[in-house]
């Protein structure tokens, strides 16, 4: 626990905008429009809280100081030029990206997001077959068995575990709770946890042969191989028995750590081990995801376009290709003659390497490079009121004001360019 500075305010059950728990009990002070976390924090917002910079919030043109206006019109200029300009959220929140998008409309530009290539495991299947999933609250109140499939999620998320797992309330009776790790175990793992969990060591990339394997044995077939993956096919039979005997069972991961070619399959054979364990128990998949915005950007792109990202405005109205639309993709061949980049949660993100001209609104802190325009903007959930939508993607919450700032949002500053475009200045 921090250490109050002297004449601080203080607030309490605060949201935290910088992972997609969004966890909602911090204790924050506030000291000359310093952020100091009190309590219920983690490494990650401890540190994006606590994170100023005072050298770094004046705008630039071509590297030299400019005002706003001036920054704003020449990013206005920039994008009238431009015939295939693609917009990348790298993290901000639902006014944010609704600008994003009108500008994306404006400029017939291609919107995505920085993290999509990620996300993009987790949406193709969700459009192809579907899936069974459960939210965060019926997980802390009803699971009795959580299955993690891939990596240390908590390296990404590092309170899910403490708040979802450990040693809280909750409404129903739900028995002695197990954590199964199809991977490495977390060596942050709170101690209470680690007498109730268990590991199995094996690669990200061959979960799709357990996955596949537990899929056979579920419908009675016999395995003629003594292994899959390394893993003795008695023990995945005992892990198959483990899951058909939850009360309430839980897989869950993070699509970014699952980075190994056609991840997306694996992920299917995932959910449609679920789906099947339905037939005579209840089981439920909880994709993670949400941290700098990437889901909340899919969820405004959705209700605007009827698409998730990777959305193109070239044609007039929008287009949905998550191959050809990819900015990774894009960037990687040169298809684009203009960037804009909108990092508003963390400095840490860079952005990308491009002979096109660059524009960033980011957080003051951020490596502006060989930016064309760079316009520094205010942080949701530090510096103003917004809305990001949770890793479960079920709802969206409100994150708050805690500190002045002279820095516009990155939605207001995105209308700045929007008005110069009309203005033709």
């Amino acid at each position: 626990m921090s250490k109050q500075p002297t004449g601080a305010q203080e607030f309490v059950q605060v949201p935290c905008p910088f992972c997609g728990l969004l966890c909602d009990d911090l204790r924050i002070a506030v000291a000359e429009r310093a952020a100091t976390v009190l309590a219920n924090g983690c490494t990650k917002s401890r540190r994006l809280f606590g994170s100023t910079s005072d050298a770094d919030t004046t705008p630039l043109v071509s590297g030299k100081p400019a005002t706003l206006k001036v920054a704003a019109s020449k990013a206005a200029a920039i994008l009238r030029e431009a015939r295939q300009p693609v917009l990348i959220s790298a993290g901000t929140d639902v006014a944010g990206m609704r600008t994003l998008l009108e500008l994306a409309e404006r400029t017939g530009g291609i919107a995505d997001h920085s993290a999509s290539e990620a996300m993009m495991r987790n949406l193709l299947v969700l459009q192809d077959t579907g899936w069974i999933s459960t939210t965060l609250t019926e997980v802390r109140n009803r699971a009795d068995l959580l299955v993690v499939a891939g990596t240390d999620i908590s390296s990404r998320f590092p309170r899910f575990f403490e708040r979802l797992f450990g040693e809280v309330d909750s409404l129903f009776t739900t028995g002695k709770r197990e954590i199964l790790f199809l991977g490495a175990m977390p060596e942050n793992l709170p101690a209470p946890l680690k007498t109730r969990a268990t590991s199995i060591a094996v690669e990200p990339e061959r979960l799709g042969e357990i996955f596949g394997a537990l899929r056979s044995l579920l419908t009675g077939k016999n395995l003629i191989a003594r292994t899959v993956a390394g893993i003795a096919t008695e023990k995945l039979a005992a892990l198959l028995a483990r899951m058909q005997r939850a009360r309430y069972g839980v897989l869950t991961w993070a699509a970014a750590d699952l980075a190994f070619p056609h991840a997306e399959l694996t992920i299917q054979n995932m959910c449609e081990l679920v789906t099947a364990l339905n037939a005579s128990g209840r089981f439920a998949v909880l994709p993670l995801g949400g941290t700098d915005g990437d889901l909340t950007a899919a969820q405004v792109t959705t209700w605007q376009t009827g698409f998730p990202l990777r959305v193109s405005f070239g044609g007039g109205k929008p287009d949905y290709d998550p191959w050809e639309y990819s900015a990774k993709r894009l960037l990687a061949r040169n298809e684009t003659d203009a960037i804009v980049f909108v990092s508003a949660l963390d400095a840490a993100h860079a952005p990308p390497e491009s002979d096109a001209p660059v524009i960033i609104l980011g957080r003051p802190g951020t490596r502006t490079g060989r930016s064309s325009v760079f316009l520094p903007v205010a942080t949701p959930g530090l510096h103003h009121a917004g809305h990001l939508f949770r890793t479960d993607n079920v709802v969206a919450i409100g994150v708050r004001k805690l500190s002045e700032s002279t820095l516009p949002s990155a939605a207001q500053a995105l209308q700045m360019i929007l008005d110069a475009m009309e203005r033709g200045a």
